[in-house]
């Protein structure tokens, strides 16, 4: 049984891994827990720690600690490996690669998840031009307008979930933008304003051969946030996937990628595929649920069997799976109802609202402020779908204050 050092693995990341074989140590920071499980982060630990077979806590944010956490678990392991949030990933590849037990290179991972090491790579290489510009602090934005022609897409390099992106329409916009930015002080990136649909390409890379595991179509909410409405997985296979696809597995190439899972975004423009940012993980959003649905194929699995060496793909065929996502007036919520009209659906598999009434619903401006989900499985094709969605939507009714 192989050894396997995981920094905050999901509790179904390692009951997935001790199926393939792998014994596993999990690294986690309680307050990373506390951003994505908030009051649930002390029993989710509790149950992290239980199913694992070590557990250590260490702060992400302190690197001495957070290096030596790593370096003291590993002693024993065949591998480290990190398929968390891209904030704390880096460093663990780094560690992993000086210790000789990284999965991929820290250089691999690095192009991937900083979008302003991509966008230079891409523009090197001769791949997927976009026009872009960086400055040091989103302070210095204003004077590389001039190079663009306006509405551009600004975001900083570093930050996850649709944290920050932003549509420019107008100068005047910066300020309030700046202080959604409040405590990142990385690089910030002005890009060409892609226009087309959009989607994502799943892939999984075993011993260097990269594989698609499916194509996603992304809804997309009100500009100027680029979050997400909703994700449709099972997207047909036409000469436009198979573009957007090529153009995934092109990037994945040219970064060196190894093994794992990558999650890539890609515009399909009226001059071809664009991407727009990739990371070395799974999907977020739910997407591995939906392949599930999709495709009965477990990818969370899949993704260990990668580490192993082995090849696991889905069938071809099957059913299209939705996340609808839900968005209501912000303030304080008074009503809600509709919820169990919804769960009788024969269509739903899931339904998330997780408010009271005198809860506050918040502004939609990343994913994690949007006010819940409905998982739609067994859908013929995306318009089916899509057509259930809003049957939902306008089952549910709120009333805020």
């Amino acid at each position: 049984m192989a050894n396997l050092v995981m920094v905050m693995p999901y509790q179904a990341y390692i009951r997935k891994a001790q199926a393939e074989g792998f014994r596993i140590t999990a690294l986690w920071d309680p307050a990373e827990a506390r951003r994505l499980f908030g009051a649930q982060a002390p029993e989710y630990l509790r149950q992290v720690e239980a199913l694992a077979d070590g557990f250590r806590l260490v702060a992400f944010a302190d690197q001495a600690a957070y290096t030596e956490a790593i370096r003291s678990a590993a002693r024993e392991a065949d591998h480290v490996w990190h398929v968390g949030s891209e904030e704390s990933m880096l460093l663990a590849h780094d560690v992993a690669d000086e210790l000789g037990k990284a999965v991929n290179s820290p250089r691999s991972v690095a192009l991937l998840n900083d979008k302003l090491a991509m966008r230079t790579l891409l523009r090197d290489k001769g791949i997927s031009a976009v026009r872009f510009a960086t400055a040091d602090h989103w302070t210095g934005v204003a004077d590389l307008l001039a190079g663009f022609e306006l509405p551009v897409v600004v975001k900083p390099a570093a930050l996850s979930a649709s944290r920050g992106v932003l549509l420019l329409t107008d100068p005047a916009q910066l300020p309030a933008w700046g202080r959604e930015l409040a405590g990142y002080a990385g690089p910030v990136l002005v890009e060409e304003y892609l226009r087309g649909p959009e989607f994502s390409v799943e892939t999984l890379t075993v011993r260097g051969e990269h594989h698609v595991v499916g194509v996603t179509r992304k809804l997309l909410g009100p500009l100027p946030h680029f979050v997400e409405r909703g994700h449709l997985f099972g997207e047909p296979e036409t000469p436009e996937t198979r573009q957007v696809a090529a153009l995934a597995v092109e990037l994945l190439d040219a970064v060196g990628y190894r093994c794992g899972p990558a999650h890539t975004e890609v515009v399909l423009t009226a001059a071809g595929p664009r991407i727009v940012e990739s990371q070395a993980r799974l999907g977020g959003d739910k997407i591995p649920d939906l392949i599930a649905l999709a495709r009965g194929f477990d990818v969370k699995r899949a993704m260990f069997a990668a580490l192993a060496g082995r090849t696991s793909l889905p069938a071809p065929g099957g059913s299209v799976a939705h996340i609808a996502y839900f968005s209501f007036p912000a303030g304080t919520l008074r009503r809600v109802s509709g919820l169990d009209a919804v769960r009788a659906l024969d269509f739903v598999h899931a339904l998330h609202f997780p408010f009271a009434p005198g809860d506050v619903l918040p502004e939609t401006v990343s994913s994690k402020t949007r006010h819940g989900h409905v998982i739609l499985a067994g859908c013929a094709d995306a318009a089916e779908a899509q057509a259930r969605a809003d049957r939902v939507r306008a089952l549910i009714e709120v009333e805020v204050r």
